[in-house]
């Protein structure tokens, strides 16, 4: 019986052309309650006499070292551990109009990797120039918003060619890892699978390389792709089970055939059946054509779109089967640190492919699997469609629009 093979090579068409300080650092400590030590805000009522407010800071052991004029508010130093004693006495004076603690503001998800403001559009799209293309503003999945409300943390399940066993952004992040091929090794010997899981979720906020769209997801590595970029129903099928069996809520498959199969059908309804998204690249053939598993009805097929919010022009498309879009043209993240088969940069580099805009959706879904949308596979799922962004293409290319993270896990 002929072997139907699945090749992430031929038929994606990948085209590689060549601090998270959730909380910035701070100039001034800040104690455990979150407002600046020794330091009040106080506005006097209008007609407050001078001697009035001297008389009031002196009993209080406060001083002035601060005004913001404009609002007629002075900022004052008090003893370091009576600043909330000092707040309750001023704001009981019938001289002061309000008294408050001087609280910290903080400068939300801005991770502090290396390559993430410069390269990683499609979660932050500041109209940076890329590759020659100036961006488009907010054409992307706007992750950092997302990400001061949820940072994940379900399994994703990679299915793909293996992931680079030693990657300081990766190595970390996988908890669980079986290969299903004819390989001799789970390590990623190709580089598809290792650029996927990046993706998804690289180590974040270390200083290093590239952020993930689900920061704190963990990632069971699922090698159903062989060193040479293909791989079997059986192989495939086979690893969507295991995923299942073992804990992912997530199933990203950035692999596709143009054959039919019953098998993989069933696999794919297994997951579903069990509370398992699956998330599956719509393909590289630039056409309306089919192709599995995306088109099954309980995948969700991906699109590609570009820096300027456009279809890229190799994404296969058709609204009937393909639900969503995401960034999928030139995508930096994560490659191996050693020889691999596309001989790319060694760790980093960029890629384009539906094979990218799928795991930026399978990261939105993880995302929305930690917030009270994420009680079931089918919410999660109508929560990412009902929420994505009606860009151009909307209707035609794909049904329900561009992925959009902060939207989706927020009210």
């Amino acid at each position: 019986m002929r072997k139907i093979l699945i090749s992430a090579s031929a038929f994606f068409l990948i085209l590689f052309l060549a601090s998270f300080d959730l909380f910035s650092p701070r100039a001034q400590a800040q104690d455990e309650n979150g407002h600046i030590p020794g330091q009040v805000l106080v506005k006097f009522k209008d007609g407050t006499t001078k001697a009035k407010k001297e008389n009031l800071l002196r009993s209080n052991r406060a001083q002035v070292v601060g005004n913001l004029e404009a609002l007629g508010v002075s900022v004052l130093q008090v003893p370091g551990v009576a600043e909330e004693r000092i707040v309750t006495a001023l704001s009981k004076n019938p001289n002061v109009e309000y008294a408050e603690l001087d609280y910290i503001a903080e400068a939300f998800l801005i991770p502090n990797d290396t390559y993430f403001s410069l390269n990683q559009w499609g979660l932050e799209n500041t109209g940076q120039t890329i590759k020659g293309v100036a961006g488009k503003i907010d054409a992307d999945v706007n992750g950092p918003t997302a990400w001061e409300v949820t940072l994940g943390g379900v399994k994703v399940a990679i299915l793909d060619t293996g992931i680079d066993q030693d990657h300081v952004d990766l190595s970390a992040k996988i908890v669980l890892q079986q290969n299903f091929t004819d390989s001799p090794t789970i390590n990623d010997l190709y580089g598809h699978g290792t650029h996927v899981g990046g993706i998804v979720a690289a180590v974040t906020n270390n200083n290093t390389g590239v952020a993930g769209g689900c920061p704190a997801c963990e990632l069971m590595n699922g090698k159903v792709l062989n060193d040479k970029g293909s791989g079997a129903y059986s192989w495939i099928a086979n690893g969507i089970t295991w995923a299942t069996d073992n804990g992912a809520k997530v199933v990203n498959m950035s692999l596709g055939g143009s054959a039919r199969s019953a098998t993989l059908e069933n696999a794919v309804n297994y997951a579903w059946n069990r509370g398992v998204v699956v998330i599956a690249a719509a393909g590289n053939s630039a056409n309306p054509s089919k192709t599995y598993p995306a088109a099954y009805t309980n995948a969700i097929a991906v699109a590609a779109t570009n820096n300027k919010d456009q279809k890229a022009s190799f994404s296969s498309y058709g609204a009937k089967w393909v639900d969503v879009a995401a960034p999928g043209e030139n995508i930096f993240s994560t490659f191996p640190n050693h020889p691999y088969k596309i001989n790319k940069s060694l760790s980093y580099d960029f890629g384009s492919g539906t094979s990218m805009a799928t795991p930026m959706t399978s990261a939105v879904a993880a995302l929305i699997w930690s917030t009270p949308y994420g009680t079931s596979a089918s919410m999660v799922r109508n929560r990412l469609q009902a929420t994505a962004d009606k860009i151009p293409g909307t209707g035609t290319y794909w049904s329900a629009g561009r992925v959009n993270a902060a939207n989706a896990i927020s009210p």
